[in-house]
């Protein structure tokens, strides 16, 4: 590991790490540049990708005309909303070309210069490796990747990169990846924390470690040339891990990667939400404040001011919010829980599932409700099973939350966890293009408004909501970050409806 950092720090001058010491190969000597990245496209694998940036297009679905309309669309780029966390590895495989080849095609002339990012977990669950190898052979024809920059960190959340081993702050304790409760995920499990190792265990070997460079954070916190000419050195697709410790260090990162770009270099990258922001060109933003958030409010005309809450996600932290936020809420929160096993009874599900909506409805007259569902996870007997159970749960969150909405039009939506945000945002709102109008929570929980309120989503569309719609990952914030987001959108809807 530590000869990979040197080879690293070595290609800078044209040593190691497969560097040629042809000067034409050297980003830092090449002045003229011959290729200006263009625009940011960000394949998400679930919504919570948006939470630091604003004002940036999304597209839930990736027809010729959602493209073009992202393509046409003022600023940097857009993201597209793949969901592939919530499918099996070929399904994500499939979506992931799918979408490649539909960018490709709506672009045209412009297609090579697309500077391509795919977004995953920052606590590293998802299909990292099999969606990385589908859009590398996508662009092979188009513009060859000679690297796949591998920044996973999000700083602000507490994820950290520090000589290849990635850290996570948990319960106030920062600790290696894989001893954190992420690594236990039922899916997409891991116990390596030094990500060249962690590559090889989730590729299945196919990536091996003594193959991926590792960049320092000497080498980041260095010259701008240097850190570009490293990055430029390597060739083939091969990964390059970046270290990242600070919102500063992912901005150096972003301008070298510039520099080795604009000489040719084609980089694709895989990044968690902290490296949004910089690649699309935005600083730091407050929250959205009280007055903003009220004028989306009222400009969805809701029948209530109150809001609806719904959680899917099953993560630590996130029981941990809701169990806060149901203290600290008291009588003005009716909380309904959904219990998954009778979810998971194909004769009892729809009663269940028109239970909770009918006590959210009534609910909503006089107070904020959470829907969520019962805190014991239910696992399957393997990964693609306990997928496919938070499928099916999923959905049925999905209609309850479709059914309330049309009902009862409440002020505000929460969806917390990301296949649930992800299904609520497609399904039950019917957001097939949008915005993100900025946070509700500084860097954190992005809220949402539909582009496109004619749109439809396939099949058995309906007309997208206008209700303003708040991201909320499930692994993000501390205990008490829900209980804030809810007050946030309390006081806006208070503001909004007199």
């Amino acid at each position: 590991m530590a000869e990979q950092v040197a080879a690293a720090r070595g290609s800078a001058d044209g040593r190691g790490g497969g560097a040629s010491a042809d000067p034409a190969d050297d980003p830092a000597a090449a002045p003229t540049a011959t290729r200006r990245p263009g625009r940011v496209v960000v394949l998400d694998d679930d919504p919570t990708g948006t939470q630091t940036v604003a004002d940036l297009p999304i597209i839930t679905r990736w027809e010729p005309g959602d493209v073009r309309w992202a393509l046409d669309r003022p600023g940097p780029g857009f993201a597209v909303l793949t969901n592939t966390r919530s499918l099996d590895r070929a399904e994500a495989r499939a979506r992931t070309a799918e979408v490649v080849r539909a960018v490709l095609a709506a672009a045209g002339d412009e297609a090579a210069g697309l500077r391509f990012v795919s977004r995953g977990d920052s606590t590293l669950r998802g299909h990292h490796v099999d969606e990385v190898e589908v859009i590398v052979a996508e662009l092979a024809d188009v513009a060859p990747v000679d690297a796949v920059v591998m920044v996973p960190a999000f700083p602000s959340a507490g994820r950290t990169t520090v000589d290849g081993v990635h850290l996570v702050r948990e319960g106030g304790e920062v600790v290696p990846a894989g001893r954190s409760s992420f690594a236990d995920d039922p899916t997409f499990g891991y116990s390596s924390s030094h990500l060249a190792d962690w590559l090889e265990e989730r590729s299945d070997g196919r990536v091996a470690a003594a193959d991926v460079v590792l960049l320092d954070l000497g080498l980041v916190r260095g010259p701008a040339a240097a850190l570009a000419a490293a990055l430029g050195a390597v060739r083939g697709g091969r990964h390059v891990v970046v270290d990242a410790e600070t919102d500063d260090d992912l901005a150096r990162i972003v301008d070298a990667a510039t520099l080795a770009e604009q000489t040719g270099r084609h980089l694709l990258w895989r990044i968690g939400p902290g490296l949004v922001r910089p690649l699309v060109g935005q600083g730091a933003r407050p929250a959205l404040t009280a007055d903003e958030l009220a004028g989306h409010v009222a400009a969805a005309d809701p029948a209530t001011r109150h809001g609806l809450v719904v959680v899917g996600s099953h993560v630590p932290l996130t029981t941990r919010q809701v169990e806060h936020l149901r203290g600290q809420a008291g009588p003005s929160l009716a909380t309904i829980v959904v219990d998954v096993p009778t979810l998971l009874q194909a004769d009892r599900r729809d009663a269940e599932v028109d239970r909770v909506a009918a006590e959210a409805v009534a609910a909503l007259a006089d107070r904020d409700v959470l829907v969520t569902t019962s805190r014991v996870r239910v696992d399957g007997h393997d990964g693609d099973d306990s997928l496919r159970i938070a499928r099916e749960v999923s959905r049925a969150l999905v209609d309850l939350t479709r059914d309330v909405v049309a009902r009862a039009r409440p002020s505000f939506v929460v969806g917390k966890g990301g296949i649930t945000s992800s299904d609520l945002a497609t399904e039950a709102l019917g957001l097939r293009r949008a915005v993100v109008l900025g946070t509700l929570l500084p860097g954190a929980v992005s809220v949402w408004r539909s582009a496109d309120e004619e749109a439809r989503v396939a099949p058995g569309g309906q007309p997208a909501s206008a209700t303003p719609y708040a991201v909320f990952p499930g692994n993000v914030g501390t205990d008490d970050s829900l209980g804030a987001a809810l007050s946030a959108f309390r006081a806006a809807a208070v503001k909004a409806t007199g």
